[in-house]
Parts: structure tokens; C-alpha cells; sequence
């Protein structure tokens, strides 16, 4: 099995991608974690970099895939010193929704609150192996990360939330009835139910779902395994759900359907909020969607 990665290079007017080959057998240098087979840290001159904070490029395995992947960290001050993590789920589907610089951005700010930040691109794209199964066995590189997580030096294991965007948000649904390992759960512009969303999105269903999973009838069970609503007493985690009612992307209604089961089963450990004009990722209310996000994790923190 080979493992490729690619290195973003730049030219005046000019983005290009090299993609390199080694195996991956090969660990590449010294790494954080065993499962770590390649680490590179970021040049800090580019755009995305935010001071006292350090961004690896990582490549790990999972499933014996070799799968690309970032850790944002502060530069620490003390030895020994253990930070809470929150694990990043990305959205899109195969290369679409990859992390790419304006994203690194957004984990690098996650970083500068105190936390490290690990994210996956997950299987089945230009950078890691695999075939992307939108929410089947790519879930294995998400529990993958967290695992990872865990074992870090830095990273303090009785403190580590998950942050799921549209399909991470979905994701994140998934991860959160497949491990015990993490303290809290938020979501932006997640599905909840696929089928809803399919009614949604003609589009959506034509090019991603239908592809990825399999038709609504034939593979029926597979879309009840990413539909959330269907299993909402099984998200055992404290949970909180932001959506915007200008969602192009996911209805409001799969974020209606999913509060109102958490009500009706009785849980008290979610929140939620619905930002009238809000887009898909509440872009356009930035600074009430991050400091809602922080406080959830910042108080679920032991």
C-alpha cells in the first residue's frame, strides 16, 4: 500500500499541488503517536497562521488506509503540560469540503482558545486512501483521531469534544454512539435525517447519497444509520445543536425533527440555537456560533 500526500506550493497568481509517494510502512521522522506515520510542521509564514500556534500536517493509519490529517496546538510553556482537545469533523463529501487553508484557519482560531485541535480529511479523496463511504467505515478515521488523541502527551484524555460542520456534523451524530472517550458534542447545519434531506436536495441525493450509500430503498438501513433522528436516545453525550434558517444546504426542518426527539425522550444534557438568517455555517454570526461553541465545551470540561 502506498501512501501519498501532496504539498501545497506557490507561485505569483499560481496554487499547485505535488503529490508525493512513499510507503507507508515508513514512518517519516519523528512523530507524536505510533499511528502517526508522517508529521510536518506548517511553514508559519503562510496565510493561515495564527502566532503561538503550531500545525501539523500529519498522515495516519486507519483500516490499514493511510489517511491524511492536522493537529493545531499553542505552543506549550510548562512541560508536561495537558490541554483539552476538540476533534474536528469536516464537511463535503470526497474532495469537496477538504481542509484547506481557510479551513486550517478556522482550526488554528479553535487552537489559540487553549485547545489542540485534530482534524481528518478523511478516506477517499486526493489525499488519503480509501473509498468515501459518507458516514459508513470513514467513520473509522474519525474514532481513529480520537483514539490518537488519547495517547498524545499533550492532550489531556479525560477532556475531548467532538465539532462536526454539515456531514461532520452528521458524523458527529455517528461518533458519538461509538465511544465513551469524548465529554461533549456540537454540531452547525447538520443532518439528521437523510431522507429529509434528500426531499431537500434533489441534487444532493442524485450525486452524493445515491453514490456513496446506495438508493433510500434498497440501502434503507444504511440511511437510518446517518439519520440521527431515528437513534436520538442513543447520543449519550451532552450535545448542542446550532442551525440557521437561511440553510441552503440542510433544511431547518432535520434541525426541528432532532431537537423535538431530544425533548420527547426527556434529555436534559443538550442546547440549542436556531439564527434566524443564519447560512449553513452561521458565517454570517460568527462571534455568537464560536463563543456558543466554547462555552459548551469549556463547561463540559472535568
Amino acid at each position: 500500500m502506498k501512501l501519498f500526500f501532496y504539498k501545497k506550493v506557490f507561485f505569483p497568481g499560481v496554487f499547485g499541488l505535488i503529490v508525493c509517494f512513499s510507503s507507508c510502512k515508513e514512518k517519516l521522522g519523528n512523530t507524536f503517536h505510533h499511528q502517526i506515520i508522517s508529521q510536518q510542521l506548517l511553514n508559519t509564514t503562510e496565510a493561515f497562521h495564527i502566532n503561538n500556534i503550531e500545525t501539523y500536517k500529519i498522515n495516519y493509519i486507519s483500516d490499514d488506509l493511510a489517511i491524511e490529517g492536522y493537529i493545531a496546538k499553542p505552543k506549550q510553556t510548562q512541560a508536561n503540560s495537558k490541554l483539552p482537545a476538540i476533534v474536528f469533523c469536516r464537511g463535503g463529501n470526497q474532495s469537496y469540503g477538504m481542509i484547506l487553508p481557510n479551513s486550517l484557519n478556522y482550526l488554528n482560531f479553535l487552537a489559540s482558545e487553549g485547545y489542540v485541535v485534530l482534524a481528518s480529511q478523511l478516506r477517499g479523496n486526493i489525499a488519503s486512501e480509501g473509498v468515501d463511504e459518507f458516514g459508513g467505515k470513514d467513520l473509522n478515521d474519525i474514532l481513529k483521531l480520537i483514539s490518537i488523541a488519547r495517547d498524545l502527551d499533550f492532550v489531556d484524555p479525560r477532556n475531548i469534544h467532538v465539532l462536526g460542520y454539515s456531514r461532520g456534523g452528521m458524523n458527529t451524530y455517528q461518533i458519538s454512539k461509538l465511544t465513551n472517550n469524548i465529554n461533549s458534542l456540537a454540531v452547525v447545519g447538520a443532518p439528521s435525517n437523510l431522507f429529509e434531506g434528500a426531499r431537500f436536495r434533489q441534487e444532493m441525493y442524485d450525486n452524493v447519497m445515491k453514490p456513496l450509500i446506495g438508493d433510500s430503498i434498497q440501502f434503507k438501513n444504511e440511511y437510518i444509520k446517518r439519520s440521527a433522528v431515528y437513534w436520538h436516545n442513543k447520543i449519550n453525550k451532552p450535545v448542542l445543536i446550532l442551525h440557521g434558517t437561511d440553510d441552503k444546504a440542510v433544511t431547518l426542518k432535520e434541525a426541528q425533527q432532532i431537537i423535538d426527539s431530544l425533548k420527547i425522550s426527556n434529555k436534559t444534557e443538550f442546547q440549542y440555537e436556531i439564527f434566524e438568517g443564519g447560512n449553513h455555517s452561521l458565517s454570517n454570526f460568527k462571534q455568537r456560533r464560536n463563543d456558543l461553541i466554547f462555552n459548551w465545551f469549556n463547561t463540559h470540561n472535568k
